[in-house]
């Protein structure tokens, strides 16, 4: 049979740089550890015909290699199938798929949860300082990836059936996507103020609304009408949670924008799928007291 060279292929988007491997490039990575070092890249995913992924096993010291030098993330995948027919003598079953290794949080094993269907890793990219040997100084033109959550996913017992067609007149967006920026920050200023100050929520949501001062003394434009209607909407879904003494709180805000509202108008879904995202986000980088 005619065996083609090996070949590594490499995905750069933006600042990140990806590369896919498979089982044998991170078993034996002579070859290919060199060519991973020359090129550095952001973030390395391996599909492994393994069993689970722990980090006491063969997958969580090669990670480490590659996390070490070049400084990559590392995320180690393999399938349930393999994982529940791996059955050491005298142990459980492990429901660990996956294994996240990066050079500043170390190892995280990912787990399949019981009745779940899937699992969805959200990671974040920030800058990092780039080290050389030659005598330069350290320069902060490098980038690096840490994973910030992992969500469960389980499929729904019912289908939802087929969905109408929607006609070319009603398929608009809602915002566009300056402006859905623009709702985004805000909505993250809330997230913020929630988890450090909550007093002063209304303040900052009065701020937020169109005719703020501000706006003219920086000689910034008005929201337009549907973004100050947004930012009106997610105004009011915040200020509704507030306790006795008129703070909302941050449980009681998350908590209603998770709420299932089926009929309710899609710019309110949307401002309230927005606040969600911001109040998750910064949850799962919130210190534990």
């Amino acid at each position: 049979m005619d065996v083609p060279r090996l070949r590594v292929e490499f995905i750069e988007v933006a600042e990140l740089t990806m590369v896919s491997l498979v089982c044998e490039d991170l078993a034996q990575n002579d070859d290919v550890a060199t060519l991973i070092r020359s090129v550095g890249p952001t973030l390395v995913l391996t599909a492994l015909l393994d069993g689970p992924q722990l980090a006491s096993r063969w997958a969580a010291r090669y990670a480490s290699v590659l996390a070490d030098d070049p400084g990559s993330a590392v995320l180690t995948l393999t399938s349930f199938g393999m994982v529940q027919r791996s059955r050491p003598h005298g142990r459980q079953p492990s429901p660990i798929i996956a294994l996240w290794k990066d050079p500043g949080s170390g190892v995280r094993e990912i787990p399949l949860e019981a009745g779940a269907h899937g699992v969805v890793l959200s990671v974040c990219m920030s800058r990092a300082t780039r080290r050389s040997a030659d005598g330069r100084w350290p320069v902060d033109n490098g980038t690096s990836c840490y994973d910030v959550a992992v969500h469960q996913l389980r499929a729904a017992s019912a289908g939802s059936g087929f969905a109408r067609s929607r006609s070319p007149a009603s398929a608009r967006y809602l915002l566009e996507v300056p402006e859905l920026g623009v709702l985004t920050a805000w909505a993250e200023a809330v997230a913020e103020i929630l988890a450090y100050a909550p007093a002063g929520t209304a303040a900052l949501l009065a701020e937020s609304r169109s005719g703020a001062p501000w706006r003219g003394a920086l000689g910034l434009s008005e929201p337009s009408a549907q973004l100050g209607q947004a930012i009106d909407l997610m105004s009011r879904e915040v200020l509704a949670t507030a306790n006795k003494d008129g703070v909302p709180e941050y449980e009681a805000v998350l908590s209603a924008a998770t709420e299932d509202r089926p009929n309710e108008p899609p710019l309110n879904g949307l401002v309230r799928q927005v606040l969600r995202g911001m109040l998750e986000q910064r949850r799962t980088r919130q210190p534990a007291a």
